[in-house]
């Protein structure tokens, strides 16, 4: 299978596994891409990058510079997880966390080594992945699904060019800067939400009303989705930031802080999208319920202008012997007429009233696709043409 498979949006968090499996079996997804290996041994004047065929390979390096990461980019093979939870004594319910995606953003401290798991994302349209990390004395260990590309590579630079401080200090300090990397990507995602409301807000006059509420059910769909993985990711900081973990140092501590104040950014991000998202939605319903009323109104006045000239019909083909107007020469134009007056009499009440006039505008309808994300990712108009 290829490994940049194309993935639909993930807007739940599906459980692998049987329901009583025996705790810590490692139950892997068979459509998982293969896991790919790769490893980064530094110091503060060396670096040992590599990408490794085998397991067994990594030990061979581990130990020899103060720090390694070993990134594991595929969850499909059980055996190479189980190894490398042997070589690094890596608990087996944590193991089994990893390969269950399903998790919710988590901080478990298993004596030597700190696991934590949180979540990726990218879009819209929005697609997320798992991280777990395990935070040794002397290594790191990132475990994701295998989903093409990920917001790491800007750590990995700072690595490989000797960027600020990274390399003079142990892996709290990488855990740290693959953590805010992670968190940081979330804001250009809800940015790109707050575009799409603000495209919809700025078309409400004209927009096509069955198609915008199509586009606001997917991006509130997403933004409940995203506000359920990011509410356990502000606990994650906060119970790192108590302290308590061997292999967290107290300096790396203070640069955690940055990290649970991003979190408590994004939620408040996520309200007021939320609430923009439902005002929204009130709006179009309103604005539907409005066009309704517009037609119930002109159907209406059709059926009053048609009451009169029904009762003239129905009036004149009763057909009794002694109605003058059946035997009368201009008896027909006169009924016409009569029917006539009394139409053009309505239609100027109506329209002296006030009646006739829409309170819309009326636009042409737009055949444009209902989704509100472009398949190329770049900028899109929201609103159709109605």
């Amino acid at each position: 299978m290829s490994r940049s498979r194309n993935r639909h949006h993930r807007a739940s968090l599906n459980r692998r596994g049987n329901v009583g499996t025996l705790p810590g079996s490692l139950t892997v997804d068979p459509a998982a891409p293969q896991p790919v290996i790769k490893e980064m041994t530094y110091g503060p004047q060396d670096l040992v990058e590599r990408t490794l065929k085998d397991v067994r390979d990594v030990p061979t390096t581990v130990g020899t510079l103060p720090v390694t990461w070993i990134d594991v980019d595929g969850l499909g093979n059980a055996d190479v997880i189980q190894q490398l939870g042997r070589q690094f004594g890596l608990h087996p319910l944590a193991l089994e966390d990893t390969v269950n995606t399903h998790q919710r953003a988590k901080a478990d401290d298993f004596a030597e080594v700190l696991f934590v798991v949180m979540r990726m994302v990218k879009g819209p349209p929005l697609v997320t992945e798992q991280i777990s990390f395990y935070v040794g004395r002397n290594f790191l260990i990132t475990f994701q699904e295998g989903i093409e590309g990920d917001c790491l590579n800007p750590v990995r630079e700072r690595i490989r060019h000797r960027r600020g401080r990274i390399r003079d200090v142990g892996p709290d300090y990488l855990f740290y800067e693959l953590l805010d990397a992670v968190i940081d990507s979330y804001f250009p995602v809800l940015e790109r939400y707050g575009e799409l409301l603000d495209d919809l807000d700025a078309n409400a006059a004209s927009a096509n009303i069955g198609q915008t509420l199509t586009q606001l059910h997917v991006i509130r769909r997403d933004l409940l989705f995203l506000r359920r993985i990011v509410w356990p990711l502000r606990d994650v900081m906060m119970s790192l930031l108590r302290g308590g973990h061997p292999h967290i140092a107290a300096d790396t501590q203070v640069y955690l802080r940055d990290c649970y104040d991003h979190a408590a950014h994004l939620i408040d991000i996520l309200e007021v999208y939320r609430e923009t998202c439902s005002d929204l939605r009130d709006f179009y319903y309103s604005k539907l319920s409005n066009r309704t009323n517009e037609i119930m109104r002109t159907l209406t006045v059709i059926a009053t202008i048609f009451m009169p000239l029904s009762f003239i019909v129905g009036l004149y083909g009763m057909n009794f012997d002694h109605m003058p107007e059946l035997h009368w020469q201009w008896g027909y134009p006169f009924a016409l007429g009569l029917m006539g007056c009394s139409a053009t009499g309505f239609l100027y009440f109506f329209w002296h009233r006030g009646w006739l006039r829409s309170a819309e505008p009326r636009v042409a309808e737009d055949d444009s696709p209902t989704t509100p994300f472009p398949p190329d990712g770049g900028s899109a108009e929201m609103a159709g043409s109605n």
